[in-house]
């Protein structure tokens, strides 16, 4: 148990909405969410009901928050009492940052800039291997991208380009189709099923796409289309006349994935992902940058795929 899960619970029951609180605290739902499911798991408690009204709080529940608004009570006091105030870090400047279309932590960077409003957060989407590439020309100032743990060569990559690689969290990458879609019922899927498929795939991850599937299968006969708009990307999907990739942690974020539009598909194996972030040298780094290191770390803690 950690102290911000209380303080999460505490803010959820306020607001009746994981959504609103997740708002109010200025972290990702998603980690909200995963956040209290684990508390719920380490107590073998039902704190919450959800619906799609809201959430409520169960009768344990209601006694868990009580005794958690009074611990969180005294942690106040204790800091009141022994802490210093600290200056209010007041952050800066630009940061350009590369990220994977449509798959990478959206409201964690929106959240960010929130946080810190006179930083001018620039946003560019390409592939993973065009990001490493902008990083190291220093066209961007760091790149979030996503890597598959089959691929020896990433390491050799990131050290020849002189790049530095944490990882933020792991993830999978699912299958996404359309409710007219004939796959609209499946739950898991095997390669030898979706090479039968139309694809779809956005243009900056095309070349990443095909590197992995030349794994199992040529892509040459395959039937794989290529589309450079997100707006068409999706409704393409959504009207089954092919199906795409997305990743865990974006089924969280997309709203045709909510409405149940699209449905997510399981891969039977070898779907694992890592979503990290690649930056130049230490030392060539803005205080900006190292502080949206830092914040993605934190946010993304709680996130299990």
């Amino acid at each position: 148990m950690r102290i911000e899960q209380l303080y999460y619970l505490v803010e959820v029951s306020k607001n009746k909405s994981l959504s609103v609180a997740a708002e109010q605290i200025h972290v990702s739902q998603q980690n909200l969410s995963v956040a209290i499911r684990n508390l719920e798991k380490e107590f073998g408690l039902e704190l919450l009901v959800r619906s799609y009204k809201g959430v409520s709080l169960t009768k344990e529940g209601e006694e868990f928050v009580n005794k958690a608004q009074e611990l969180l009570t005294k942690i106040d006091e204790f800091y009141s009492q022994f802490s210093k105030p600290l200056p209010k870090k007041v952050l800066k400047g630009k940061l350009r940052i590369d990220v994977v279309p449509y798959m990478t932590l959206p409201d964690i960077l929106v959240s960010f800039y929130k946080l810190h409003p006179q930083v001018n957060v620039i946003l560019e989407e390409h592939s993973p291997q065009e990001i490493m590439c902008n990083v190291a020309a220093g066209i961007s100032d760091l790149g979030i991208i996503f890597r598959t743990s089959e691929d020896p060569r990433f390491f050799e990559a990131v050290h020849d380009l002189g790049l530095s690689y944490e990882s933020i969290l792991d993830d999978k990458i699912f299958v996404c189709a359309g409710k007219k879609s004939p796959l609209k019922n499946k739950r898991v899927i095997t390669h030898t099923e979706l090479f039968k498929q139309k694809l779809i795939v956005s243009e900056d991850l095309y070349g990443w796409i095909l590197e992995v599937i030349k794994r199992y299968q040529d892509p040459a006969d395959l039937q794989i289309q290529k589309s450079n708009s997100m707006q068409i990307y999706k409704k393409v999907i959504e009207e089954g006349l092919a199906v795409g990739f997305v990743t865990g942690i974006g089924l969280e974020k997309e709203l045709i994935f909510k409405k149940g539009e699209v449905v997510p598909i399981a891969i039977e194996k070898h779907n694992n992902i890592t979503i990290g972030v690649v930056y130049r040298a230490v030392n060539s780094q803005t205080e900006v940058s190292k502080e949206l290191i830092d914040y993605l770390k934190l946010t993304t803690q709680d996130y299990r795929c």
